[in-house]
């Protein structure tokens, strides 16, 4: 079984924005993310995003939009010898209740069936409540990183308290992290 490393993207790996990332015009990765993806590729794991992506059910944007930003960013990070495994997202609206929608699990399992995961010996990393309440509903070890515009979220998510496993300041503190927390194992 393989371990992996699921990844928020917007306020995670780039700066994000309350009225979304539409377009490839308004996506840049945080001067940290190379590095960051870097440690955490040396480590063996796999490299996934698992991302909702509302704007596109709320029609703000299309696929192939969404798509195009994946692709820069797959290509960006191949350009610094990083494989971003796979690229998950939900392009659904709240009111939809799909299974795909974080804090629901269909993506991440969806990987995990894909790319033969542990998801007790992986990792979530995200920037909001939803990410961590994600990580915990699919068994994995929770950090929640303090960049995005979600700080100000409160931390309970639809009435249940949601605390990670660990906080970090950025993705680059997290992978130094998990870094140290993997040497512990040996």
């Amino acid at each position: 079984m393989n371990r992996a490393i699921f990844l928020d993207r917007d306020g995670t790996l780039n700066y994000d924005s309350r009225d979304y990332i539409k377009n490839l015009s308004e996506f840049k990765l945080y001067p940290f993310t190379i590095s960051a993806l870097q440690i955490l590729s040396s480590l063996g794991f796999k490299l996934v995003i698992i991302s909702n992506q509302a704007c596109i059910g709320k029609g703000l944007t299309t696929e192939e939009a969404v798509e195009e930003i994946h692709s820069f960013l797959q290509s960006e990070l191949k350009s610094n010898g990083i494989i971003l495994d796979g690229v998950y997202y939900c392009p659904h609206r709240k009111e939809d209740n799909c299974d795909c929608r974080k804090p629901a699990i269909g993506n991440v399992r969806r990987a995990a069936a894909d790319f033969a995961i542990d998801l007790s010996q992986s990792y979530f990393i995200g920037d909001s409540p939803k990410d961590v309440l994600t990580g915990r509903n699919a068994g994995c070890c929770t950090i929640r990183v303090a960049t995005g515009v979600w700080q100000d979220e409160p931390v309970e998510y639809s009435g249940a308290e949601i605390e990670p496993d660990y906080k970090s300041d950025n993705l680059l503190s997290a992978a130094q992290l998990i870094a140290l927390l993997e040497r512990g194992k040996e």
